[in-house]
């Protein structure tokens, strides 16, 4: 892929979520609901990413009808990461059906 198809395809993956001054692309926000491993572990992943050249959104609020916020978002591949520390796996198969984009889950 190159350069412009990619730029389009994390263009593409962005426009499903709400945009606000609060969302920048390669930022780490943190939720003072998540539990502290929860927020070390989504920034272990981030880091990961950015050191692939990846671009991620965190904290992303998908555009409605989903009224859901994701942990991290893929722009390269269009895949949403879950955190998985204290939330419930019905909780995590509820989103896998609900999002619009595939959930691959990293647990804490």
């Amino acid at each position: 892929m190159n350069n412009r198809d990619l730029e389009i395809k994390r263009n593409d993956v962005a426009r499903l979520f709400r945009h606000s001054s609060k969302i920048h692309r390669n930022c780490v926000r943190l939720n003072a609901g998540n539990t502290f491993p929860h927020e070390e572990r989504k920034f272990i992943e981030c880091m990961k990413l950015k050191q692939e050249g990846k671009e991620f959104l965190t904290e992303a609020e998908f555009e409605r009808p989903f009224k859901a916020r994701a942990d991290i978002v893929v722009l390269d591949e269009g895949v949403v990461i879950e955190i998985q520390h204290s939330e419930s796996n019905e909780s995590i198969e509820e989103k896998k059906k609900t999002y619009p984009l595939p959930i691959k889950v990293v647990r804490v």
